[in-house]
């Protein structure tokens, strides 16, 4: 009995090294990470106001049921597109101080950089879809450059809409 205390105490003993030496080794990239999952969790929310727009502006096209935006598509982000994000990071900080130990190339902040750009065209092209007409110039001015995702909620073509739409005014 004495003898498996022991070994679950050198277990417990070399697991809580192991990740001191983890907390340790990794603590440089932990503001990057805390950055690239603010941005990554605001671009989510922002899909999730988009949903609520579309479903505002064409309740009749939309169905609750099939909502793009639902609690597995959150899911999604934590599970998979979060951890993804977060291992590049990690991968890029052991290349910038194993493999390129010379050159003095930030990898991993230039990488969190490009995440963080992902993600804020991605926020701009939720915030910039399916606005009124009424609402600001600015937004209207993005859609010029960026991508209407209204269509992503609908299993047809956003033309169509727009034209029904125009249709149904005059």
């Amino acid at each position: 009995m004495a003898v498996v205390f022991k070994l679950w105490k050198f277990a417990a003993m070399a697991v809580g090294g192991m990740v001191g030496w983890l907390v340790a080794e990794f603590r440089p990239t932990f503001p990057l990470i805390a950055v690239a999952i603010i941005f990554i969790l605001y671009d989510a929310y922002t899909a999730f106001k988009l949903d609520k727009r579309v479903h505002a502006a064409y309740p009749e096209k939309t169905d609750r049921k099939k909502a793009k935006f639902t609690s597995f598509a959150f899911g999604k982000v934590v599970k998979q597109t979060i951890p993804k994000r977060l291992w590049l990071i990690v991968l890029a900080y052991l290349a910038e101080h194993w493999v390129f130990i010379h050159m003095q190339v930030p990898l991993s902040y230039i990488l969190t950089g490009v995440i963080c750009f992902e993600q804020a065209w991605s926020i701009l092209e939720s915030e910039s879809s399916c606005r009124p007409e009424a609402e600001h110039r600015f937004w209207k001015a993005l859609q010029q450059v960026m991508v209407d995702k209204t269509a992503r909620h609908f299993d047809v073509n956003l033309d169509k809409l727009k034209e029904e739409k125009d249709d149904s005014v005059d």
